[in-house]
């Protein structure tokens, strides 16, 4: 199986399995078993959700595997260390954007390219003292024989939850064959807990102990997990920690690898002695060990001296400190990270060297990360004041955790961020203190690269590119960014610096993400608070993009859907009129003879219309009012307004023998489920817009759009957009407004001709960025706002083009 179609096909696993909710049966408390061909030993299913939450499932392998999970779901807890000899498979729900690159990646390689908030497998194996990583071919292969057992095994109503202890034993699967259809065996199986292994007593190292000082004092022993590791080496790092549970402070804190052991024992050895922080010899009255290992090793020699040994699981106090020892190693300590890296600086990559670049810009954002975390400055309320225009920095991380808020944040505190005028930014400190040259060359390049407001002109997932224009100061740009083009639409706008990387550019956020319709507005708003749109003041105003921020919580909470309206300015209402017609010959020559009648010969309908004149918006020589068929001795008028309706009826009921019976009434965004069943059920399949219909469709919007340069609009007080170009302001603001006009919705690939409006007006400096061939994007219609992107043409809908007819008998008859 290529990695392709297994990454697919474990993928699919994965959702299958989910999509059974097992969790609905199964505690963490239950498990099953499964025996697969070359082991041994069975594993035991876990299905992860009970609680709400981390929905997948764990496998647990290997001799312990019943007492990691005995001691995982125990009441007195695994402790600091029983995680690291787990053995364990297996696979949770996460959301896309938090996880790691490496991970992301890999859902990639199945074909799946998920927006940043979406919910999807991560894989994980955890073995005995390892650091967790993500599975390997042939622990993929194995996941998904299990998955798909399971599966099978339920379909069949033969999975049933148990504990261990239960007596008639697990529900055990029997597993063979192909892995993505294998052959399922199912019995109950006797399982028998084997109790995991306890740590030797270290006697030699604790002789000696009983004549040093007693200490009236509770002590705090622990192995809390480093949240890091050393490159090239899988082994688990531990924090060898002991604390004063009154006061706090510190005696010891050493890092060792799991299965080292005695260093660890050495280590709270040598505290005993005064060897630790602090210089005070003596045995405290009560250690209280979240390390069980620790305990047991310890335990019997000290209580033997007089000291009381306990053992808890969990030890919050001691958590919290060491999550500050963690930051502080982290932050201040140059040893501590040359301990936790290579020391070789990575080689500056080659220019068409993506992946390197893309590597290199991960350990700048890193630093960045980094330093957000433990840099007081970035932390203050000064600071936060001046980026968000409110010190609650708090809110903004969680409010706006998915639109990228943090990195944001970090990126201007970095690069531009001056307490006072002779202060100098984190970034050129950075720099003066030395960076690997491939990082030095990417924080050159955000620091030399302005900030400003970019409309996305396409995107491609499969290649991770995006195209963006600068709205403020026009030109184009395509830069590199997998998981940001996961993650846009075309038409929105994202505040944002781009800089380059080898040959390639990459995405700095400087504010928030912001909706097709907003962006004019957001323009409007950076000037009026002052900024000035070149390169320098882009620059000195960095913080206002951050101001965005809450611009945006604003308009999203006083923003009120839009009126929908025909070209007459009624609302938009679809009514479907029946008379009955003695004589529909005769009712259809007579409608015949009308000037705002004629036959649609094609369709087979006759069409109401009226012609068009200067006020009317749509484009063409007339406007269909609506249609008229004959179903026997039925006359059906379509119209899409209460006013068309009533207008209609008014002549129709005048035709001899027209009497009118009944209307339909059905709104343009009323929910499929309830519109009549006959519309529902038989609703062919919707038909593609063909090359030919979308040039015709341009064609008729370009001459609109072009149109539109000489027609007054409200918000160039009155003016038409070539009229407010006689100024040097008037010229930037309507080619900012040409800019930021939204694309057209409705299917096919119809765009605004920026470019051509541009040149036109005199305007055009650098061109436009054309969207990728395959970007999906909307068109604008009498009722624009009813079409949403990326969608194909019902064949019973209003053709695209404007005629007034359906689908089905206008272009799409052409199409088929």
């Amino acid at each position: 199986m290529e990695r392709q179609d297994l990454m697919r096909n474990v993928l699919q696993a994965a959702a299958d399995f989910n999509g059974r909710r097992l969790w609905t049966r199964f505690s963490n408390f239950d498990c099953f078993a499964v025996r697969v061909p070359g082991q041994e030993e069975a594993m035991l299913g876990v299905v992860m959700g009970d609680a709400g939450e981390q929905f997948g499932l764990s496998l647990f392998r290997g001799p312990q595997a019943a007492a990691c999970l005995t001691a995982l779901s125990g009441s007195g807890g695994a402790g600091d260390d029983l995680v690291e000899g787990i053995d364990m498979l297996g696979f949770t729900l996460d959301t896309f954007g938090d996880m790691l690159p490496e991970a992301q990646t890999m859902v990639r390689e199945g074909g799946l390219h998920p927006r940043f908030a979406d919910q999807v497998p991560s894989f994980l194996v955890k073995r005995p003292g390892r650091r967790p990583r993500l599975p390997d071919d042939s622990e993929l292969r194995l996941l998904l024989m299990v998955l798909r057992g399971a599966i099978e095994a339920d379909t069949r109503g033969l999975l049933q939850p148990a504990t261990l202890e239960k007596k008639a034993g697990l529900c055990t699967l029997a597993l063979s064959g192909d892995p993505a259809a294998p052959q399922v065996a199912v019995t109950q199986e006797r399982w028998q807990p084997r109790e995991g292994p306890r740590a030797k007593p270290f006697a030699s190292e604790t002789q000696g102990l009983e004549g040093l000082p007693r200490l009236d004092e509770t002590w705090l022993v622990g192995l809390p997990a480093v949240p890091a590791g050393i490159q090239g080496d899988d082994r688990c790092l531990r924090l060898l920690l002991v604390a004063n549970e009154a006061s706090e402070f510190v005696y010891q804190a050493r890092l060792v690898f799991v299965g080292e052991f005695g260093d660890a024992v050495d280590s709270l050895v040598k505290a005993f002695r005064g060897l630790g922080a602090g210089g005070r010899k003596g045995l405290p009255q009560r250690i209280v060990f979240s390390s069980r290992q620790l305990h047991e090793a310890m335990g019997p020699a000290l209580q033997q001296a007089g000291v009381t040994c306990l053992y808890v699981a969990s030890i919050p106090k001691l958590q919290r400190i060491a999550a500050e020892c963690f930051r502080f190693l982290g932050g201040g300590l140059p040893s501590f990270s040359e301990y936790l890296e290579d020391a070789g600086a990575p080689a500056v990559p080659a220019p068409d060297d993506l992946a390197g670049w893309k590597e290199a810009d991960r350990r700048v954002a890193a630093r960045f990360a980094d330093r957000l975390e433990s840099d007081d400055r970035l932390g203050s309320a000064r600071a936060a004041t001046r980026y968000f225009g409110d010190e609650d920095l708090d809110y903004y991380f969680d409010a706006h955790k998915l639109q990228g808020v943090t990195m944001a944040y970090a990126a201007w505190g970095i690069l531009d961020y001056r307490p006072t005028g002779k202060s100098r930014t984190r970034a050129e400190e950075m720099l003066a203190k030395g960076l690997p040259e491939a990082e030095a060359m990417l924080l050159r390049a955000r620091m030399a690269a302005h900030p400003t407001l970019y409309r996305v002109a396409g995107h491609d997932p499969k290649a991770g590119t995006i195209d963006l224009e600068d709205v403020l100061l026009g030109g184009a740009v395509t830069v590199h960014d997998q998981l940001c083009s996961e993650n846009v639409d075309d038409g929105m706008f994202v505040a944002a610096r781009t800089f380059p990387a080898g040959r390639f550019h990459f995405l700095e956020l400087a504010g928030p993400p912001l909706g097709a319709g907003m962006g004019i507005e957001a323009v409007e708003f950076l000037q009026g608070c002052g900024m000035e749109f070149t390169p320098d003041g882009l620059r000195r105003d960095a913080h206002l993009f951050g101001w965005l921020w809450d611009w945006a919580d604003n308009w999203e909470a006083n923003w009120k859907r839009p009126r929908i309206c025909n070209t007459d300015g009624d609302d938009l209402v679809w009514h479907t009129a029946s008379f009955h017609a003695a004589d529909p010959q005769a009712a259809r020559q007579a409608m015949l003879q009308r000037r705002d009648i004629t036959l649609d010969e094609q369709a087979g309908e006759l069409v109401w219309f009226r012609e068009t004149g200067p006020d009317d918006k749509m484009p063409g020589d007339t406007v269909t009012l609506g249609r008229i068929e004959f179903v026997g001795d039925e006359l059906v008028l379509t119209v899409n307004s209460a006013k068309r309706l009533a207008a209609a009826r008014l002549w129709l009921e005048k035709l001899p023998g027209v009497v009118f019976q009944n209307v339909m009434v059905r709104r343009w965004d009323e929910p499929d489920e309830d519109r009549p069943m006959d519309e529902r059920i038989a609703k062919p399949e919707p038909v593609e817009m063909t090359p030919e219909l979308s040039a015709a469709v341009q064609e008729l919007m370009n001459r609109q759009y072009m149109k539109w340069l000489d027609t007054p609009l409200p918000v160039l007080g009155g003016q038409t957009p070539r009229q407010t170009c006689a100024t040097p302001a008037g010229r930037q603001k309507v080619a900012m407004l040409i800019r930021t006009v939204p694309e057209p919705m409705g299917p096919g690939s119809v765009r605004v001709p920026r470019q051509a409006m541009l040149e036109d007006l005199g305007l055009a400096a650098e061109p436009s960025p054309e969207p990728p061939s395959n970007a999906q994007t909307p068109l604008l219609f009498e009722a624009a706002e009813t079409g949403s992107p990326d969608r194909k043409v019902g064949r019973n809908e209003p053709c695209p083009c404007g005629s007034g007819k359906k689908y089905k008998k206008c272009c799409g008859r052409r199409t088929s």
